[in-house]
Formats: structure tokens, C-alpha cells, sequence
């Protein structure tokens, strides 16, 4: 059956990469580079880049491991070069990060998956007993390309919203082989486990993909954990946010690391430790004012990520039903230059119909926020426009 999936699995190499990373809603000195030599009859057209902004790395003889980040198929850019938050909280836990930027000029699969063989050898070569591939959209489809094609070449392999077709919206005949085309890079996998998310809302992704994968991947025996369209979370590039972080970046440490990873239950997981990036805040948040009236059970602060993986905070500091003081505030969720956190002071009013408390759009978003339950509010913001629209649940933080 092997032999029957080498021809196709070799044209699929061939094609340009497709794969955005999703747009934040509107406002709003490592070691010297080595090029990762490119396999035989592929031009060198990426370089292997140690990241260790964060923390000096290791070594091989200290570190947990090393992780190959591939990015999606829009960048490198010289303004986001950077590995998502996930991949920090696996830095967190004793890995040492590269990346891997590949040139926007002739970036076919062909080309990504020769430079992240040869720099996953390269890697073994310094030492490297474990190395975990990763990588979003186009970074992703070149990871598990690259394990098809060279069994045992890496330990695992975390892909998140992997594509390399182009979008739903572009061409939906094409976009339906970022199933079809998956599932043969998938048929030649073995000795490497595999962790795949898959998004609701996700334009790259043509549907149907979690089943398939999952039958595919048991009768395979291959061990894999898959992540498919989990609830709160909506589109292609939510893997590169903080929210998403927080709630699988624990689960994928575990599944690097443990022995068995089919008992994973990532859900049933505590939150990673990563950082809410905040800007604008008063020194002290106001409590709450402990209090059922209409208002009263608004009065506090208010954190959580909406289900584009967007940090944000609502502080309600009080005043009456028909204006209604607060704080709105979106925290950096991507750790790209590009994605700026911001804060502005909003004057609300409680709506008399449902008793939500209502902020209009007269500076660039609307928001909403449901009365309060269980110490959560549900949270919803818009565009003036109302064309983009994104909600979740923020919790009470204590002062």
C-alpha cells in the first residue's frame, strides 16, 4: 500500500504554498544564521535561525529537546519572525527553538520539506537526541510532508491548521485537496508520532479532515492525538495565538514527552502559564461591587480570549444605567510586531430589553456583554461594520 502513495505524494511536492495567518481584529541577538543545505535538485532558499530571544539555549547535552518551527506560507517578513506562543511554552519546558524562514520566491512543498529534512539532520548532527517538528498552515503540510518522506526522522510532529491549496473562498475545487492530498502525506507516516488541530471557521480547511485523519492515523497504529474544531476557537491562525497557548500548550508539552500519547485528555488539562500582554491599565483594578443590581454585577475586571484567540479585558468602573464607565482592552495575543495591544476608555448603557450592557461603535468596535453567570460574563465584539464579529467568556479577576 506504501508503494501505491510514493507517486502522488511526490507530485503533491511540487506545488507553490498557500496558508495565511489570520489578521488580528482592528485597533488597535541570537548566533550567527546557518543555511540549512537543500536536498538533491532543490535550490537552498531557506536558513535554519537558532531563537533564543527568550532564553539562551541549553545545548543538546542539557535541553529537552529541540523544536523546528516552519512558519506559514505569507512569511518570513522582517516584522514577524518569531514562534507562537505554544512553542514557548515547549521552550518553557527545557526545548531549545529554531526556526526555519524560507524565501517567499519559490517557496513550493518541495522546496520547505528538503529544508526541513536537512535541517532536522543537521540538528541530529549537533547532538539533538529528540526533535519535535511544528508549524502552522503551509509550516505545518511541510512538517508531516517531511516525516512522510523520511520516516523516523523526527519524534513528533505539531501541526496546526495545516494547508497548502489555497482557500475555500479562492478556489473551493483546490482547497478540497488540503484534505484529499493530507490524507496521502498521512498514508506514508510511521515512527513519528503526530498532533494535528483542525479549526471551525478555518477557510484552508474544506471539511470532513477529522474523521478521516483519525481513521487513517488508528489503522495506522501511528500514535497521534487530534484536535478537531475544539469549541471556542474559530480560524485558520488560531494556532499562533495566545489563547490557544494557554488552553493546549500543557497538552502539548505532555505529548511530546509522555509514553503513551492516546491517554491524553487535553481538555481535562490546566492552563499554561502564559503571559496576558496588557497595555493601558489603571494601577488598580476596580473590585467588585459584590452587589445583584443590574449594574452592580457588571463592576469589576473581566479577562479572557474571544474565539479568535484575542486577549482582551473589560473593566467596568460603575456610574448609572445610561452611561456606564469602563475600560476596553486588547491584549498582544500574537507575538508578531504586527499584532499591537491597545486600550480605550468606552461609555456604555445597560439595554432596559435584556439587561446587557451595551458599548456602540463609535470608536471603531462594538461590544457586548451578557449579564453575568457563574463568575463569567459572555463577551462579544464587532466591527462598525458588523462584518467581522468574534465572542468568548471573560472571568472575574480579583484585585
Amino acid at each position: 500500500m506504501r508503494g501505491a502513495i510514493v507517486l502522488p505524494l511526490l507530485l503533491v511536492l511540487a506545488l507553490p504554498l498557500a496558508g495565511h495567518a489570520q489578521q488580528p481584529p482592528p485597533a488597535r541577538q541570537g548566533p550567527a544564521p546557518q543555511a540549512a543545505p537543500a536536498a538533491q535538485g532543490e535550490p537552498s532558499r531557506a536558513r535554519m535561525l537558532a531563537d533564543d530571544r527568550v532564553a539562551r539555549h541549553a545545548g543538546p547535552a542539557r535541553a529537552a529537546g529541540a523544536v523546528l518551527w516552519s512558519h506559514a506560507g505569507d512569511a518570513p517578513r522582517p516584522t514577524d519572525p518569531t514562534p507562537p506562543p505554544f512553542v514557548d511554552v515547549m521552550r518553557a519546558a527545557g526545548h531549545d527553538v529554531f526556526r526555519l524562514e524560507r524565501a517567499p520566491q519559490g517557496d513550493t512543498v518541495a522546496a520547505g520539506v528538503a529544508a526541513v529534512v536537512a535541517s532536522t539532520r543537521d540538528l541530529r548532527t549537533r547532538g539533538y537526541r529528540r526533535v519535535v517538528l511544528a508549524g502552522q498552515s503551509a509550516g505545518g503540510w511541510i512538517s508531516l510532508a517531511a516525516i512522510a518522506s523520511a520516516p523516523g526522522l523526527a519524534e513528533a510532529v505539531i501541526a496546526t491548521a495545516p494547508a497548502a491549496y489555497g482557500s475555500r473562498t479562492a478556489d473551493p475545487a483546490r482547497a478540497e485537496r488540503n484534505r484529499d492530498e493530507l490524507l496521502r502525506i498521512l498514508g506514508s507516516v510511521r515512527d513519528t508520532r503526530v498532533m494535528l488541530f483542525f479549526f471551525d471557521g478555518d477557510d484552508f480547511d474544506p471539511g470532513g479532515r477529522g474523521e478521516a485523519v483519525a481513521a487513517l492515523l488508528a489503522s495506522r497504529r501511528v500514535p497521534h492525538v487530534l484536535v478537531d474544531r475544539p469549541p471556542s476557537f474559530r480560524g485558520h491562525g488560531i494556532g499562533l495565538t495566545s489563547g490557544f497557548a494557554r488552553r493546549y500548550g500543557g497538552c502539548i508539552v505532555a505529548f511530546v514527552e509522555i509514553a503513551d500519547p492516546a491517554r491524553l485528555a487535553c481538555d481535562a488539562m490546566p492552563p499554561a502559564a502564559v503571559p496576558w500582554r496588557f497595555v493601558g491599565l489603571p494601577e488598580a483594578l476596580p473590585a467588585p461591587a459584590n452587589d445583584n443590581s443590574p449594574l452592580g454585577r457588571f463592576v469589576g475586571a473581566w479577562q479572557g480570549s474571544l474565539d479568535n484567540g484575542d486577549d482582551v479585558m473589560l473593566v467596568v468602573e460603575g456610574g448609572s444605567s445610561t452611561r456606564v464607565s469602563a475600560l476596553f482592552a486588547r491584549g498582544r495575543s500574537r507575538l508578531t510586531k504586527a499584532d499591537q495591544a491597545f486600550s480605550q476608555r468606552r461609555t456604555g448603557r445597560l439595554d432596559d430589553a435584556t439587561g446587557d450592557l451595551v458599548f456602540d461603535a463609535s470608536q471603531g468596535l462594538a461590544l457586548r456583554a451578557a449579564p453575568p453567570r457563574d463568575g463569567a460574563l459572555r463577551f462579544e465584539v464587532a466591527t462598525a461594520d458588523g462584518k467581522r464579529q468574534f465572542s468568548g467568556l471573560l472571568r472575574a479577576l480579583s484585585p
